[in-house]
């Protein structure tokens, strides 16, 4: 056989053509760039769910505390109004930084970063729903709000933000 002489393969064994490359690519690109996005989109679910984690955790402790008060105690004490108020003892008049029913929430990242979030607590009480109204309950609802980055605050919540409310029925514990 003359080594000068090129014969090619018959037709059907002759490989993938310039386009059948392309079409791969394309595809496999497409795919990289779907897991990407799809990665990215799951890190910021991660961190919404890690803030509304602390939120609730905040809500809760706030709600045991609320719980753990005397019926009597003047906080507890059914408001005139229904908007909510923050609690008189989270008051942070010792710590100017601070406003009045905030609570800083630091946590340490890998690599040394700390992020903060400053939480806001609010809270009413209001007298027992049923009529006439008992007067041995009070309802209290409490909410926590947050500001978080990147995220729409046009939310269809009462101050726009992201939110965590619960709510609980207070007996009269003096008697």
């Amino acid at each position: 056989m003359d080594p000068l002489v090129h014969t090619s393969p018959p037709r059907g064994q002759a490989g993938f053509s310039m386009l059948e490359l392309m079409v791969s690519l394309s595809l496999v690109s497409i795919g990289v760039l779907t897991m990407a996005i799809a990665q990215l989109q799951a890190l910021g679910e991660g961190n919404q769910a890690r803030h509304r984690t602390h939120a609730a955790a905040i809500a809760r402790d706030q709600m045991e505390r609320i719980q753990g008060m005397a019926f009597s105690d003047p906080a507890l004490t059914p408001m005139a109004s229904t908007a909510f108020t923050t609690p008189p003892w989270l008051d942070n008049a010792s710590e100017a930084a601070l406003a009045p029913g905030e609570i800083p929430l630091r946590v340490r990242r890998p690599g040394g970063r700390v992020d903060e979030t400053i939480y806001t607590v609010f809270y009413r009480v209001g007298d027992d729903d049923d009529m006439p109204p008992n007067p041995a309950l009070r309802l209290v609802d409490l909410e926590v709000v947050w500001n978080e980055p990147r995220i729409s605050n046009l939310k269809p919540t009462r101050t726009g933000q992201p939110t965590v409310a619960i709510s609980s029925l207070l007996v009269d514990n003096d008697r």
